[in-house]
C-alpha cells in the first residue's frame, strides 16, 4: 500500500471518528438540555 493511499485512508478514519464523537457529545448536551428544561418546567 503506498504511503499516499494510507494518509487518505487515516483522514477518512479520523474524519469518522470526529464525527462520531461530535454526534454523541451533542446527542448528550440535547438531552441535558431536555432534562433541565423539563426540571424547571416540574418545578
Amino acid at each position: 500500500m503506498p504511503t499516499e493511499e494510507r494518509a487518505k485512508v487515516d483522514l477518512s478514519n479520523v474524519r469518522s471518528y470526529y464525527s462520531h464523537s461530535s454526534t454523541i457529545i451533542s446527542g448528550k448536551s440535547i438531552r441535558f438540555r431536555i432534562g433541565s428544561s423539563l426540571k424547571t418546567i416540574c418545578h
